[in-house]
């Protein structure tokens, strides 16, 4: 009897031996292994990378959109597709944004310059004006002195520059520089004797830059 438990206790350690040792041996599951960006994915950071192009190319990128194209390339490359998906996106949209926002910006400044002073104001003329009492006037320059930008910016109509006629349409500069003006002071200043209905050299002179 004891040698037959002792049999028996020794079948069955065996037994459970070989099962432990059936289960060590069993081959392991393998990984999944991943193939690097799929192409779907891939084809979103490529449109991601077009657009920011644009975007740089106007001088309107934000740098962040690079930094998110390249965390959208690893978690691609480490086949997380919804992270790479969604950052690709993100960063889409914010070189979009980016590009919208400049050209806002462009065109805003653009109204704001036609918005200026025009560059030249239209005066038309009354009876007993002359140059001398229009340049003197705020339809002028508020400075007699200053006529001779009239007469230059006019000289197509003006023959004569003392002699000007009811009802014509003259141009006067808006914002002339300063060295415009200093030369029709100089001008106005020592112009000389004058004859009415003659074209004076010293007006010619200065008509020509001389």
């Amino acid at each position: 009897m004891k040698i037959s438990a002792y049999t028996k206790r020794l079948s069955v350690a065996a037994l459970v031996l070989g099962l432990a040792v059936g289960c060590a041996t069993a081959p392991e599951q393998e990984a999944e292994t991943c193939e690097g960006i799929s192409p779907d994915v891939q084809a979103a950071i490529d449109e991601a990378k077009s657009v920011n192009a644009d975007a740089r190319a106007m001088g309107a990128e934000w740098r962040g959109a690079r930094k998110i194209i390249n965390q959208a390339e690893a978690a691609g490359s480490e086949c997380d597709d919804d992270r790479a998906m969604r950052l690709a996106d993100e960063a889409q949209m914010m070189a979009n944004e980016s590009i919208e926002a400049y050209r806002r910006m462009q065109e805003e400044q653009r109204m704001a310059e036609e918005e200026q002073e025009p560059e030249h104001r239209d005066y038309t003329v009354k009876r007993g004006d002359t140059l001398w009492g229009i340049s003197g006037r705020s339809v002028g320059y508020n400075d007699p002195y200053q006529w001779p930008l009239i007469y230059k910016a006019n000289e197509d109509k003006i023959k004569d520059a003392d002699l000007i006629y009811p009802n014509q349409e003259f141009k006067i500069m808006a914002d002339p520089s300063s060295s415009e003006v200093n030369r029709a002071i100089d001008h106005a200043k020592n112009r000389g004797e004058w004859e009415l209905g003659v074209t004076e050299g010293s007006d010619l002179r200065y008509l020509s830059g001389n």
